[in-house]
Order: C-alpha cells, then structure tokens, then sequence
C-alpha cells in the first residue's frame, strides 16, 4: 500500500497492529503519505505559514541500519509511528529547517539536540523528561532544573522551529513518550498538544494545510 504512494518499506521497520483504538501503522503511514503527496501538487504559492521553504517536499527516507545505530548510540528506540515515518515516508528536506512539516519544516533527527539548555550528551535522550500531561509548575525551570547541570529538556528529541524561539519536540523518555510537545521556559512549563502521538501531530498539520489554513496550531 505504501509503495502506491512511492514509499519505501524495508523488513524489519515497524511492527503492525493497531494501537489505542487507530488504525494500524502501515494505513496510517499510506494515509499521511497521500495527504502530503496532495499537499505538495496544490498550485501557487503554498499560504501555510512556513511552508514556502519546504513546499511540502521531503527527503528519502532512511535506511533503518541508520536508525538503528543512531537509537544504539543514544540508548532509545524511537516511537514506532516517528520510526516508520522516517524510514518509511521521508526525512529531513530541503528547507533551512528540513522538509515538509509544521512551522518552519520538520528537522532531520540528528539535529536533536535543539531544544538542550545545556551541551549535548549522547545519554541525553534516555533521561526520563519531566513533564507530563495535565502536570502545572509554579517555576518549570526551577523545579526540573535546579543545579547548573540539569537539563530539563532531557529525554526529548527537536521536529520543528516554531519562531521566536519556540521548539515542537517529541518526548523519548519518560511518562509523556511519544507525545508532541511545545517549550516554555517559565511559568507552568512545557505546552503537550492534543495529539497522543507524533503522526497524529503531523496529519493534523496535513489537514489544515489541505483546508487552506494559514496557521497550525
């Protein structure tokens, strides 16, 4: 079903079945693939905010070798709807942030270490992050990150630059893991979105491209 949208399926690069009730990973991928194959033959110039550096183009999708050296080196196995996304639909892209996706286009994995307050650690990514849905602090940052060494955006891995300094990331570790979720450095902390996991985020934002939508939110 996949290679009907031209994309890739190697053995080995995601489980099936369906997952809380949605359906299983190779329909939700094929889906997700022709939204973006529709957004991407719109005419004009595209009106979502972001978009007129990516154009809702991609890069080839991952050999999942590649992958898998890069969940050794950091000691996670990424969420099996990101996974297959990435070897699977495409990675990475041909804007200043990357490909297709929300924002300003979605960041190729490697870069991260985006949102780190402090340097990059390979170990990083398997920190628990500690936020979780529904959860307000007083003082995030005091609370999570109170020496100079903590980092309280551990365990999470950057998708997409958002402006002003604003990051959308995907949580790696911890109770939120696979959720999307938005930096705040203050206040009551990080921002979760509605969606229960990345690919929902990501047709989402497919969906209010292809209603003619200028902003994602």
């Amino acid at each position: 079903m996949l290679e009907s949208f031209g994309v890739r399926r190697e053995p080995g690069w995601l489980t099936t079945g369906v997952v809380d009730g949605r359906d299983d990973l190779p329909v939700r991928l094929a889906r997700v693939a022709g939204k973006l194959a529709d957004a991407a033959s719109m005419p004009g110039v595209p009106v979502m905010f972001g978009a007129a550096t990516h154009r809702f183009r991609l890069g080839p999708p991952l050999p999942v070798d590649v992958v898998v050296a890069f969940e050794e080196r950091h000691g996670v196995r990424l969420p099996p709807d990101y996974r297959g996304f990435v070897t699977a639909v495409g990675h990475g892209g041909p804007g200043r942030f990357g490909g297709a996706g929300p924002f300003h286009g979605l960041l190729p994995f490697d870069e991260w270490e985006w949102p780190l307050l402090n340097d990059p650690d390979p170990t990083m990514l398997a920190r628990p992050f500690p936020a979780e849905p529904g959860r307000v602090y007083d003082d995030w940052l005091a609370e999570v990150a109170p020496g100079d060494e903590d980092e309280p955006y551990r365990g999470t891995l950057a998708l997409s630059h958002q402006g002003c300094g604003d990051l959308s990331l995907l949580v790696l570790s911890g109770p939120a893991r696979g959720r999307v979720v938005e930096t705040c450095s203050a206040g009551p902390g990080p921002r979760f979105t509605e969606d229960p996991d990345f690919l929902s985020w990501y047709e989402r934002w497919l969906d209010a491209v292809l209603a003619g939508e200028r902003h994602f939110r």
